[in-house]
């Protein structure tokens, strides 16, 4: 006799049904909540990259689901997120003409304690779906501290400023580059990355997020 899993839906937890073979994530309200409430339609900019963009809005459901992503071991939430993001990258292909797909990392003691980078569980199937190599990229410099613990816009960007470094052996020279990663908030993190990039050779970075924060006058960079 087989062993039988309760699929629940990643935004509110509630029962799946059976009759779907197995592939939805969502229950119906909240299928039709990311629909009406949660996609990101509002422009996405960070300093010093080409283009960004972003799937959803970091807020309400969407925001705990992402919490529960990061922070409570719910590794297989990547699987939905990376879907919500590969339509969004799909219809940029056109104009960004990516060579390669990275992400940004985290250190290595976070690492530890979590067991997987939530950026690299992102990047990985969209590169597999679209037929481009996932590379690693960037490293994290050693003590440098954790943007959410940052007590503003102003202390995030001074924190990330030289927060990363090539990784050994990473090569992106005349390449066109899409940097993926989970939250975007004031956009240092990113734009640190991207200028780690840049100074590495690329040619181009486009940044796809998962989750953009709602739109405020101060967000960008």
């Amino acid at each position: 006799m087989g062993i039988l899993f309760t699929r629940r839906c990643v935004l509110c937890g509630a029962t799946l049904a059976a009759g779907d073979g197995g592939k939805a994530m969502l229950c119906p309200a909240c299928a039709r909540a990311v629909r009406v409430q949660y996609r990101c339609a509002q422009p996405v900019q960070v300093a010093g990259a080409d283009d960004a963009a972003a799937a959803l809005l970091y807020t309400g459901a969407v925001r705990q689901a992402m919490l529960r992503f990061k922070f409570q071991h719910q590794a297989h939430y990547a699987d939905w997120f990376a879907a919500q993001l590969l339509p969004v990258l799909a219809e940029r292909l056109p104009d960004w003409q990516p060579d390669c797909i990275t992400y940004l990392p985290i250190g290595f003691l976070r690492l530890r304690e979590r067991g997987y980078d939530q950026a690299a569980l992102l990047a990985k199937p969209l590169a597999a779906a679209l037929d481009l190599p996932c590379r690693a990229t960037l490293r994290k410099r050693a003590f440098v501290g954790r943007q959410s613990a940052q007590k503003d816009a102003a202390a995030r960007q001074a924190n990330a400023a030289r927060a990363f470094a090539p990784k050994r052996g990473a090569d992106v020279r005349g390449q066109s580059v899409v940097l993926v990663d989970d939250i975007l908030t004031t956009g240092a993190t990113a734009a640190a990355a991207v200028r780690a990039l840049r100074d590495m050779g690329a040619a181009r970075v486009y940044v796809l997020v998962a989750t953009n924060t709602p739109f405020r006058p101060t967000q960008i960079d």
